[in-house]
């Protein structure tokens, strides 16, 4: 099997394996939640099932270019990004997180115009706080304290 060809096998292996953890922990969702979760879920497993059956179908054809380290980067650093906002809602809450997250990503994706920026950051949080929380009443996370996110974190 070429060298590109496992890196599709482990990384549909590693989509199967986080989708059946995260269906696993949808178990104390309401059902509500519980449904809608696990409809996305399906779809990411699905999505890793073709990737293996693909990938084991072609495993004697030749590969594409191989994927080095270096272009590797960049998606790991945004991952990086998106792992920092997720724990600034958790301490800070979804919309001052939001409006940190936006511009940060923006400008590493290397969009530089500063009026677009600040227009489509205030622009999207408006959009979140009218359709969630004003229309549907869905509580977004406010935040907590320093030990609660110590807790979150063990």
């Amino acid at each position: 099997m070429h060298k590109t060809r496992i890196q599709d096998l482990v990384i549909s292996l590693c989509v199967i394996a986080l989708g059946v953890f995260m269906w696993v922990q949808t178990a104390d969702f309401t059902d509500e939640s519980k449904q809608f979760s696990r409809f996305v879920l399906l779809l990411f497993l699905l999505m890793g099932v073709i990737l293996l059956v693909i990938t084991l179908i072609n495993a004697k054809k030749p590969a594409g270019k191989e994927v080095t380290l270096k272009e590797f980067k960049n998606p790991m650093l945004m991952f990086v990004i998106i792992c920092v906002y997720v724990a600034m809602m958790i301490t800070i809450g979804f919309f001052p997180a939001t409006l940190i997250f936006m511009p940060v990503s923006m400008l590493f994706m290397g969009y530089r115009r500063p009026l677009p920026i600040i227009c489509t950051t205030i622009g999207m949080n408006l959009f979140v706080w009218v359709l969630f929380v004003y229309s549907l009443k869905v509580r977004l996370p406010e935040g907590a304290d320093f030990m609660s996110f110590l807790s979150f974190l063990y």
